[in-house]
């Protein structure tokens, strides 16, 4: 079957990939914005739930999340080289170019799989797995709030603010069934609004630019 198997990460990969690859090229000056869309917060948080939640052994989760945001990632600068030829100032021009990007992102391909190995508890109906599942609710919720600031400020990020929302609707549906969802909702506010603190300190702003 598909499910459980790593050809649904290739796949997945492939696709998320070769779309951000082609959002990428639309301008971002008006209020869609759908050229930020593969660098959010909340893009990486809900495609690595996704696979993560489709295995049933923790280790094959984090293979599988690996795999996943590495293809992904090669197919992101595969596709820019492709479509190079059509552009007079392309990204990527070459294909060695487009490969050493590829390597390069394979660290945070890593560190993603890794913390598959946190997330996979968010499959338990305990007190952990509403924890780990109020992270990425969380991370979805604070850049949500972010993204809907510059919306009404800098008349941006419009696309990116309905996905993570979906997002947050989404995992709620999917995975807080039997778990509490009074303290799924407050541990998900207070991960959320502890990176609004974070990023004031950090940057003096919860705007994204």
């Amino acid at each position: 079957m598909l499910k459980n198997s790593m050809w649904i990460s290739i796949i997945l990969g492939i696709v998320c990939g070769a779309l951000c690859a082609l959002l990428d090229l639309i301008p971002n000056d008006n209020i869609w914005t759908f050229s930020s869309f593969s660098g959010s917060l909340g893009f990486w948080a809900i495609t690595g739930m996704i696979i993560v939640m489709q295995y049933e052994k923790r280790w094959k989760s984090a293979v599988g999340t690996f795999i996943y945001f590495a293809v992904m990632n090669t197919s992101f600068f595969i596709v820019h080289y492709l479509i190079s030829p059509m552009f007079r100032f392309p990204r990527i021009s070459k294909l060695s170019v487009a490969l050493n990007e590829s390597v390069l992102w394979l660290i945070p391909s890593v560190i993603c799989g890794v913390c598959a190995l946190v997330v996979f508890n968010a499959k338990k109906d305990d007190i952990l797995g509403t924890i780990v599942l109020a992270l990425p609710m969380g991370l979805l919720l604070y850049e949500a709030i972010c993204l809907v600031l510059s919306i009404i400020i800098n008349h941006k990020y419009l696309f990116q603010t309905i996905i993570d929302i979906i997002g947050i609707l989404v995992l709620w549906y999917l995975y807080s069934k039997r778990k509490n969802k009074i303290a799924l909702g407050v541990l998900t506010i207070i991960v959320a609004g502890s990176l609004l603190i974070a990023a004031y300190i950090l940057y003096s702003t919860i705007l994204f630019i």
